[in-house]
């Protein structure tokens, strides 16, 4: 099947590689050979795709690469899914796109074709929309299945949350998508079927009708060692097992931290790092110094009563602007623990402007996983967490707060100069975020090829050349849909 066509190797079947497979393969001329180096998404249990069980993802329930962020206070462990779909069979399944200024910064930065107008049609394209339908910023007919928990779904701790921020005159907001809205408290949008159980890209793109496809392959348990370049092109790739597939192009989607791991161990990075671990230098390029997170505190809380609610961790959301109009945090309760007996929640607060001065290196293991430095908060980030501080003791105050029996576990006045700090100290949290190790601009061209080496493409959240002011798994898959559209189109030329 693969004579005459255009083979395509895909590295990672997660939330851009099964999206890239789908798309790619609608065309004839092109066989789409689909390696992931865990199960496949027919071992999805209960742990995955009941909504209220998301935590036990990140309890190990799910097969999960793990990889720990140093940050300047703490050590944390950053978790992805490995396993057919990838980290949207573990995350919180918040669909958010970001800000129309993110796309315009990444246009003005010369990255033709990714303006807020260039990608706001494909965002639309994606989606199916149970609340809103078609409409000028939603769409009804896309593979994934979008809609927002209703409040008979939702915590305990959520609605309290909810309640609690409109009662202190928060804006409630209808679409937390729609920027014109913002600030305000919402609820998140959420990628689920019509039984509210998750939907992630395997699911949503890699149908059966999709799998029965001839000219598409899929590998599952196949992790790849390394990327095979010879003179400056890219030719296959070696599985750990030491077998050898030969493609015509080659495209790494494994995710922001593996990633530019996978380009390093190959050759492709900065040549001084790849000096110290006596690796051929196929290409000197900046990967993996620039790698941006949405971090921030987290204040532990507890209520009366049972947990409540079928949602996931994405329920109620407040956005922020510690301006008053630039939005720049984001700030909800969030249970660590899923059992209904368990009524322990954290207030998270995350900034969702990022320094981007984090960096991926190699570790001196023999597989040489990657090493995460978490990027340092931006200079004004202290100034803008005071501000979500100040509205969570809004909401502390409020009558519905008392009301529903929640109270902090380690009280301390949230309204001091110092409470930040304090907080960051005893716990910073990472949104799970992690971009920009492999930008455009810098590693990589506008169509996401690799400078330098022929042949090869980067296509996750690893090619952002910022972070947006939103969750980033929307992102991933509006750039894997525009990448596999450019493609074909290579093709047909």
């Amino acid at each position: 099947m693969k004579q005459n066509l255009q083979h395509i190797i895909i590295v990672g079947g997660g939330t851009a590689g099964s999206v890239l497979a789908a798309r790619l393969s609608e065309s004839p001329a092109i066989y789409v050979t689909l390696l992931e180096a865990g199960p496949n998404d027919t071992t999805y249990d209960s742990a995955i795709l009941d909504p209220a069980r998301a935590a036990d993802a990140w309890q190990g329930a799910v097969p999960i690469a793990t990889t720990i962020m140093k940050t300047q206070r703490a050590a944390i462990p950053i978790l992805q899914g490995r396993i057919l779909g990838g980290t949207s069979a573990a995350n919180g399944l918040a669909t958010l796109r970001g800000l129309p200024e993110d796309y315009d910064g990444w246009a003005a930065s010369g990255l033709d074709g990714w303006s807020w107008e260039d990608v706001a049609e494909t965002f639309i394209a994606a989606e199916s929309d149970l609340d809103f339908g078609s409409s000028p910023i939603h769409g009804d007919s896309g593979p994934l299945t979008v809609r927002r928990w209703r409040r008979d779904e939702m915590s305990h701790a959520q609605i309290a949350f909810q309640d609690g921020m409109a009662e202190a005159g928060n804006a409630i907001v209808e679409d937390i998508n729609d920027p014109d809205q913002l600030p305000g408290i919402g609820v998140f949008p959420v990628t689920v079927d019509k039984n509210a159980k998750r939907l992630s890209t395997s699911l949503a793109y890699l149908t059966d009708r999709v799998r029965q496809r001839e000219n598409l392959e899929i590998r599952t348990n196949a992790k790849v060692a390394a990327l095979q370049i010879e003179e400056c092109r890219a030719t296959g790739v070696t599985l750990e097992s030491g077998e050898q597939i030969e493609g015509d192009e080659v495209v790494v989607s494994v995710g922001a931290l593996w990633s530019p791991a996978l380009l390093m161990r190959s050759g492709v990075g900065p040549a001084s790092h790849l000096a110290d671990h006596d690796i051929f230098v196929q290409a000197d390029l900046p990967v993996g110094e620039t790698m941006a997170d949405h971090l921030g505190p987290s204040v532990p809380y507890t209520h009366e009563g049972p947990r409540g609610g079928i949602a996931g961790p994405a329920q109620s959301l407040y956005i922020g602007a510690s301006n008053g109009k630039d939005v720049d945090y984001h700030l909800f309760p969030i249970a660590p623990a899923p059992t209904e007996a368990s009524t322990n929640f954290v207030m998270a607060a995350f900034l969702m402007r990022s320094a981007g001065n984090g960096k991926v290196r190699l570790g001196d293991s023999a597989e040489m996983d990657p090493v995460v430095i978490a990027p340092n908060l931006p200079d004004d980030g202290i100034n803008r967490l005071r501000h979500a501080f100040q509205k969570i003791a809004e909401w502390e105050a409020s009558e519905v707060f008392r009301q529903s029996g929640c109270r902090p576990l380690i009280p301390y006045d949230l309204t001091k100069q110092e409470a930040v700090s304090v907080a960051l100290d005893r716990g910073i949290v990472s949104y799970g975020h992690m971009t920009s190790t492999c930008p455009m601009g810098t590693v990589l061209d506008a169509d996401c090829r690799v400078r330098g080496v022929a042949r090869l493409r980067v296509v996750d959240a690893s090619v952002m050349p910022s972070i947006p002011a939103g969750n980033t798994y929307l992102g991933c898959v509006m750039i894997a849909e525009r990448i596999a559209r450019k493609m074909k189109a290579e093709l047909d030329q």
